[in-house]
């Protein structure tokens, strides 16, 4: 997260830069981009004391040009991982939620099908006891902890179907609704839970997986289930 509680002005961050910066092109080159309109934005990123790294907004932007912030490494770090896979994402077409797990999925529209088969699953990958998987809050407190454990992106690989029917699950108990299957825009099909317009575990899922903080499926759940609830009524 930031460190800093206000943005640094241009003055402070020439003046920390003097004192003790160290350009970072490695982190610098991977933020540079080129928009359709042809401008590019060109951020910088120095290293400090202390494991922090300064985050410097291109200097030719108007408004906040030249100011900075500062992070911590863990952070910083993860930021730019969520930055290139976002990138990767739009290359391979991957834009839109259902998008994102359509490419991962093992069993697409027929997850519905496999719900309890894929639950026991994941208790099994991520060690943990079919008793706990009891469908409570509590238990997205644990998956949230073991997926971590497990590592994101081998969840995103080998797990994505998987979070999706627990997360489901979780959604229809609370709210009382049933899985259904529907086509999407571009004539793709996904599993939905059939309350009013609809509630998406994978909506829920593919948050969690491109958060910069840690996982937090209660909290991406609960989101959902309240706004589907005050829509609902």
């Amino acid at each position: 997260m930031r460190l800093n509680s206000k943005r640094l002005t241009r003055r402070q961050v020439q003046e920390l830069i003097a004192l003790e910066g160290k350009l970072h092109q490695e982190f610098t080159n991977i933020l540079e981009e080129t928009y359709m309109t042809g401008y590019k934005n060109q951020p910088q990123v120095y290293e400090l004391s202390d494991d922090r790294f300064l985050f410097v907004f291109d200097p030719k932007e108007m408004s906040i040009g030249g100011r900075g912030d500062i992070y911590t490494r863990a952070y910083f770090s993860l930021s730019i991982r969520r930055t290139q896979k976002v990138r990767e994402d739009h290359a391979n077409g991957r834009i839109h939620t259902t998008d994102h797990w359509i490419y991962y999925s093992k069993y697409k529209e027929q997850l519905v099908n496999k719900i309890d088969e894929l639950i026991d699953e994941l208790g099994n990958c991520l060690d943990v006891s079919r008793d706990l998987l009891n469908f409570s809050y509590r238990s997205l407190d644990i998956l949230s902890s073991k997926s971590e454990d497990y590592g994101l992106e081998k969840v995103q690989a080998e797990l994505y179907d998987n979070l999706v029917a627990y997360v489901g699950e979780v959604i229809r108990r609370r709210l009382k609704g049933h899985w259904i299957v529907r086509e999407s825009y571009q004539g793709h099909q996904y599993p939905l839970i059939d309350i009013k317009d609809g509630v998406s575990p994978i909506l829920v899922v593919w948050q969690c997986l491109n958060e910069i903080e840690q996982i937090n499926l209660r909290k991406a759940c609960t989101r959902e289930i309240r706004r589907a609830s005050l829509s609902y009524r």
